[in-house]
């Protein structure tokens, strides 16, 4: 089967300026080529006229809990199995049809997030390319315990990741230190030490897997930075000029969730107890110039939105976009890394994150021009995964330009 598509405006997710007017032929899933548009292109059996709106690759979450239930009590009131699984199928096509095509999962009870990665994959269910980690790993009764293996010790922490390896981990995701939802984990505090993080780094990195660390504040983030983590998850209180140039040297990848925090310290009259909505209020400050300074640092910077947390439905996830650029980036940047971004940190540059020719078909169409506003990421008209439309204007839902 092959695809034509004419673009109006095309966003390739290089960082390179938008082209107008051109056309990418798909064949066999694969983008087979790029070229400005002329009177009629080439042949093909199915065609995309796009000449009105913009056309960019599928975006990249690299931040997701896929089971979890954005009520405002998310995170504390854990629902039974099969209420998560039927939960997750709905989140995932959710995901899928609001121009998310790939997916990195950080913490899911059961590790649910194997299976519907796995149903993904065999056609089953409609769902984004996934990472998935399974359970996390904790401190006992720490940040994240409900959902992860609790460890205390190299020793346990090492036999932890060994287990989430053996039952199928693509990452391994660490909770380095306390956070907002978790009521016995107060945000910033470290709660793996420095000997817990490296011995879980040293295990995971021999098996070519790479590891996600939840880190809040100034010791934790650094901790975690010290002992090789690939990405920082939130890294709020990252204000000090030794954490971003750790971050810069060691090539980490930063993780900023900045939709996560803010719905929650602006959620009062939502529900959420005074206490999450303190700490987040508190965290929150200090994670946007902690951003400001990573950008202008140049760290290496990919979208994640946290969906699953309260207030943070999987299907408006793109709304992370839409605050970074409120904080500092620009919306090229932004796109940038919701793109090529993501996808190098899931070690997938090769396959996915641009339009370029060779590798797979993920795009999407938006209504409008993100570059000008960048809240038309939201006004999804068309998405293509492998080559194959799974939402088309016919069934397309346009979003409220607001949040």
């Amino acid at each position: 089967m092959s695809m034509l598509v004419r673009a109006g405006n095309l966003i390739d997710g290089t960082g390179t300026f938008a082209r107008e007017d051109m056309g990418l032929l798909i064949a066999n899933g694969r983008i087979a080529d790029v070229f400005p548009w002329r009177e009629s292109g080439p042949p093909s059996d199915e065609f995309i006229d796009a000449r009105e709106a913009t056309v960019l690759p599928g975006l990249i979450d690299v931040h997701v809990h896929p089971c979890m239930n954005p009520d405002p009590d998310a995170g504390t009131v854990r629902e039974p199995m099969g209420v998560q699984a039927v939960r997750g199928v709905h989140n995932m096509r959710e995901m899928l049809m609001s121009g998310i095509t790939s997916i990195r999962t950080l913490g899911t009870a059961w590790e649910l997030d194997f299976n519907l990665r796995d149903a993904i994959g065999q056609g089953l269910i409609p769902g984004p390319r996934m990472i998935a980690a399974g359970r996390g790993i904790s401190m006992t009764g720490g940040h994240g315990h409900s959902f992860s293996i609790e460890a205390d010790g190299p020793d346990q922490v090492r036999k932890a990741v060994r287990t989430c390896i053996r039952n199928g981990a693509d990452v391994i995701k660490l909770f380095a230190t306390g956070g907002v939802l978790t009521p016995c984990g107060i945000p910033g505090i470290p709660q793996l030490d420095l000997d817990e993080l490296e011995a879980a780094v040293h295990e995971a990195h021999k098996h070519g897997i790479r590891l996600a660390a939840h880190a809040e504040g100034r010791r934790g983030v650094n901790d975690a930075l010290a002992a090789g983590i690939d990405s920082i998850e939130h890294g709020y209180f990252l204000d000090n000029d030794e954490g971003i140039e750790r971050l810069v040297r060691n090539g980490a990848w930063l993780v900023p969730t900045i939709m996560a925090y803010d719905l929650i310290a602006n959620a009062t009259a939502h529900g959420i107890s005074s206490e999450a909505v303190t700490n987040a209020a508190s965290a929150l400050e200090y994670n946007t110039v902690g951003f400001r300074n990573a950008v202008d640092a140049g760290a290496k910077i990919a979208m994640g939105s946290d969906a699953g947390t309260p207030l943070n439905d999987h299907g408006r996830a793109w709304r992370e976009l839409i605050f970074m650029v409120r904080n500092g980036m620009s919306p090229m940047q932004a796109l940038v890394a919701a793109t090529r971004g993501g996808a190098d940190l899931l070690g997938m540059g090769q396959e996915i994150g641009t339009l370029e020719p060779g590798k797979a078909a993920d795009l999407i169409v938006v209504n409008g021009d993100p570059l000008s506003d960048i809240r038309d990421i939201g006004r999804v008209s068309w998405v293509v995964k492998a080559g194959v439309v799974r939402r088309s204007e016919h069934d397309s839902v346009l979003f409220p330009r607001t949040i």
